[in-house]
């Protein structure tokens, strides 16, 4: 007999692990569901196969995978022949044509050479007949490694043909799914260590030496899960528990990126709680260094592999950003860097797509994973926003729906459907993220609006207000506009979750209409866009003013400020340029030079403005500098509306010292003149530039 040609012998006995194990050539304990299951979080899936029919020849197998792989690419073939052609005046390959041209078969080899060129085309069906969606997958491999496979990416083709699926060894189905990462190569370690700033990862038992202890660990577990503002919602309380309770039998058994994920939440928690009561933690000797927690996280991310895609990676990375964020230990183009790494680990693990078109995700999973990627995408459109990028993150390619509006009891791990979401009205951990769901979907289109290479439309201009408008006016009432002395029933939470979704609202009309405000001033068309800018950006500082009094000693927000600290100014100092930007147009109108001309509401606003960032400037170079730049505008319109006589100089507010005012002055004088599509705060950034030129 030939040697190449073995027959392959089969007992009679049913299969004594389950399906997936098989599959994955992974131990089985043969209990139902198994333990393997249960860890991937698989328990539906755990099958065990009847007795098969051995009454069919044998099947003989080939000796390597390159034939098997060569048979593939003629299987293949002769589907591209028969029942496919190529679109006109779209062909990318010779061998395939359109209409009544006549179809050639492809060449030997076409399937690795498109692998190389990345090639790819358009096909139809030569009745012209439209060809419906693909599938696309998730493909875990046999050491864990998740990755998401697009319907044209031959490894999806691969995994639906059964025949040669099923004769692939496990070094044959690892070389395979490796074609999607790094080849097995540990290339990836320098790109890691630079993007988190390591030289040398320390072994897994060092990093678990310096854990906390487990009281002190279970203290902030405690505070972080019982807290309501700032936890993202993408941790499961009762899975997370069970597993930390696992971990503490056996640490050194824990998935390390499952303790990556444990650090990440431990240092998240320790900023939330110095930010809350600073004097009590920095008293806490027990209480860890939140700069050596988010080193060990970053140091578990790389020594468990993150650019594998396993599971916890995501959260873990997630969280990591938040707790630097909120620390500012890193610069925030350092961390936009950071998140970029994430998107494309998110990508990697296919949350772009909802789960419903990805087969073999649990509903719980698959919540949990729509939980993550909104998150992600909401944070994603305002950081890139605030740098003046665009954005990262292609919506066109993405179709993952918006989470359920649940509490966390409402999800398990072994949950066969989903049940019906909450009314909007109801606060549940992710109440405030869904919500806000709709109003970032209308920002992002005004900031690519604003963005586009070409002038934009402005009937879109229009429209796009009206949209945004619309939508802010059917968000449920609790979580719309709404003074702070009017929320003394709302937890601080809410009302903070309330102030920031109409921060972006009213953020998104003045990028709308910014453009038009000193665009032909004397052009009755745009007047809709200057007032509507002007008064969203009023909006914005009444807003300022509001939450500043609430915040103060017997205010509402007095013992929860250190909430406030986590809003950004930079609204706030968008809004404010805006307002000066208006009056600076205005005060170069003939229509403006009339007495009382200091007395309007833009005037009324700048002062209050420049108080409280004035109260503020000792802590904050930006503060001071926006402190400065406002009170030289008010100045130049009370020189407007009562020019000093010559022989007194202009009066300066002694608050403040202006050695570089007349920069300064220069710069307000010149604020028409700005480049505002760069960013909303390059006019601060501008302001900056000059003094240090000045000095």
């Amino acid at each position: 007999m030939d040697s190449s040609r073995t027959k392959v012998e089969k007992r009679n006995r049913p299969p004594v692990s389950c399906e997936p194990c098989r599959s994955r050539k992974l131990k089985c304990n043969r209990a139902s569901p198994c333990d393997t299951c249960i860890k991937r979080n698989q328990a539906p899936s755990c099958q065990y196969a009847t007795n098969a029919n051995r009454g069919k020849p044998g099947v003989f197998k080939k000796s390597n995978v390159t034939d098997r792989l060569k048979n593939l690419e003629d299987f293949v073939s002769s589907f591209l022949v028969d029942d496919v052609a190529v679109q006109p005046q779209t062909q990318t390959n010779p061998g395939i044509a359109s209409g009544n041209q006549r179809v050639t078969p492809a060449p030997p080899g076409w399937l690795s050479s498109a692998l190389d060129l990345g090639s790819g085309c358009s096909v139809q069906s030569s009745q012209d007949e439209t060809i419906s969606i693909e599938t696309p997958r998730v493909l875990e491999s046999r050491d864990g490694q998740v990755n998401y496979v697009d319907p044209s990416h031959w490894l999806s083709i691969l995994e639906d043909i059964k025949e040669i699926r099923e004769h692939l060894t496990p070094s044959d189905s690892s070389i395979l799914h490796d074609g999607l990462g790094n080849g097995g190569s540990p290339l990836w370690e320098p790109e890691a260590s630079f993007l988190f700033g390591f030289n040398q990862n320390p072994s897994l038992h060092e990093i678990l030496a310096s854990l906390p202890p487990q009281p002190v660990c279970d203290r902030l577990l405690s505070h972080y899960f019982g807290s309501r503002f700032m936890v993202l919602g993408i941790v499961h309380p009762t899975k997370f528990q069970k597993e930390y309770e696992k971990f503490w039998e056996a640490p050194s058994k824990a998935p390390t990126l499952w303790i990556a994920l444990l650090f990440a939440v431990l240092s998240l928690t320790a900023i939330l709680r110095q930010l809350a009561k600073p004097g009590e933690t920095e008293s806490d000797a027990a209480m860890p260094s939140v700069k050596i927690l988010q080193q060990r996280t970053a140091q578990c991310l790389i020594l468990g592999k993150y650019t594998t895609a396993n599971a916890y990676a995501l959260e873990a990375f997630v969280l990591h950003f938040q707790s630097c964020y909120l620390s500012q230990t890193t610069p925030p183009i350092h961390l936009w860097f950071e998140f970029g790494t994430i998107i494309r680990l998110a990508f990697r693990m296919g949350c772009h797509r909802d789960p419903i078109n990805l087969p073999g995700i649990s509903p719980f999973d698959g919540e949990m994973r729509r939980r993550v990627w909104l998150n992600i995408f909401q944070v994603e459109a305002l950081m890139s926003f605030q740098l003046g990028f665009p954005t990262m993150i292609p919506t066109e390619y993405c179709d993952t729906q918006v989470p359920r509006n649940l509490e966390y009891s409402d999800l398990y791990v072994e949950m066969e459907t989903l049940p019906p979401g909450r009314p909007l009205s109801q606060n549940t951990p992710v109440q405030y993220t869904i919500v806000k769901a709709s109003v970032m979907e209308v920002f992002k289109k005004i900031s690519a609006h604003t963005q586009h290479l070409t002038a934009p439309s402005y009937h879109t201009t229009l429209a796009l207000d009206g949209e945004m408008r619309e939508v802010y006016g059917n968000l449920p009432e609790c979580l719309k506009r709404r003074d702070v002395g009017r929320s003394f029933m709302d937890h601080s939470s809410l009302i903070l979750d309330r102030c920031t979704i109409e921060l972006l609202y009213l953020k998104a009309l003045v990028v709308l209409h910014r453009r038009y405000i000193n665009y032909e001033p004397d052009n009755p068309r745009f007047e809709p866009s200057r007032r509507a800018c002007m008064e969203a950006a009023l909006d914005i500082l009444a807003r300022q003013a509001d939450i500043h009094h609430a915040s103060r000693p017997g205010g509402r927000l007095c013992e929860d400020k250190w909430m406030v600290s986590s809003l950004t100014a930079h609204d706030f100092l968008l809004a404010a340029m805006v307002v000066c930007l208006g009056l600076s147009v205005r005060m170069r109108s003939a229509a403006e030079r009339e007495p009382g001309f200091g007395g309007t509401r833009e005037y009324r606003a700048l002062q209050t403005s420049r108080q409280i960032w004035g109260a503020e400037s000792t802590n904050s170079p930006d503060a001071r500098i926006a402190a400065l730049a406002l009170g030289l505008m008010i100045d130049k319109v009370t020189e407007h509306n009562d020019p000093p006589s010559p022989q007194v100089p202009p009066a300066v507010s002694a608050d403040f010292e202006l050695p570089y005012a007349e920069t300064m002055s220069g710069m307000i004088d010149g604020l028409e003149t700005l480049n505002w599509s760069q960013g909303a705060s390059q006019a601060m950034l501008y302001a900056t530039r000059l003094i240090d030129e000045d000095l």
